[in-house]
């Protein structure tokens, strides 16, 4: 009886997040600037850190954690809830980054020198992050996710509404042309 007791006791816990949660997304809905105010709190570091995967510059990183924010006040009526709102919020962000990378042509910027400077000797994966500035935007954004953020197959396709052989397939093509670049490098 104890067990169930705390057990049923962990799970009201838990849920209590995410009860916290529904309650500030449903007062946005009603247009409680307040209300977004805590969410953006609550998600800045993610949408901030997950941006900053995808650009070098801060002012590039806060425009798309700005142009993130502003989606999800704009379109917050279509989140249906079926998954937790951190994964549509990434899959938002996401969406942002992605935009903006295919807005851009492929980046010659040179790496950060101050970040380039910390490192005496070439390394490898200083050699991989130059190669992945010369790939283009759409590539380097899925190896990102796949390598930088960690994420599965099945967590990208379902972030970003792609399907499993669609991620696959770009994640293929991608690898495949950072090899050409490195083969064409050595």
């Amino acid at each position: 009886m104890e067990l169930a007791l705390s057990i049923t006791m962990g799970l009201e816990s838990g849920t209590e997040p995410a009860r916290e949660e529904a309650a500030l997304v449903a007062a946005c809905r009603r247009g409680d600037e307040d209300a977004f105010a805590r969410l953006v709190r609550r998600h800045e570091k993610r949408v901030f850190r997950l941006a900053g995967r995808f650009f070098r510059q801060p002012e590039e990183v806060e425009e798309v954690a700005q142009q993130t924010f502003l989606t999800i006040w704009q379109k917050l009526d279509t989140y249906r809830a079926k998954a937790p709102f951190e994964h549509w919020l990434t899959r938002v962000c996401l969406n942002c980054c992605y935009e903006r990378l295919r807005k851009q042509k492929v980046r010659s910027e040179p790496l950060d020198e101050d970040y380039a400077a910390a490192s005496s000797e070439p390394t490898a994966r200083l050699e991989v992050e130059r190669l992945l500035e010369v790939l283009p935007a759409t590539d380097r954004f899925i190896l990102l996710l796949l390598h930088g953020e960690e994420w599965s197959v099945a967590e990208i396709a379902e972030r970003l509404g792609w399907s499993r052989a669609n991620v696959k397939v770009r994640a293929h093509r991608a690898r495949k042309k950072l090899r050409q670049l490195l083969a064409e490098e050595l």
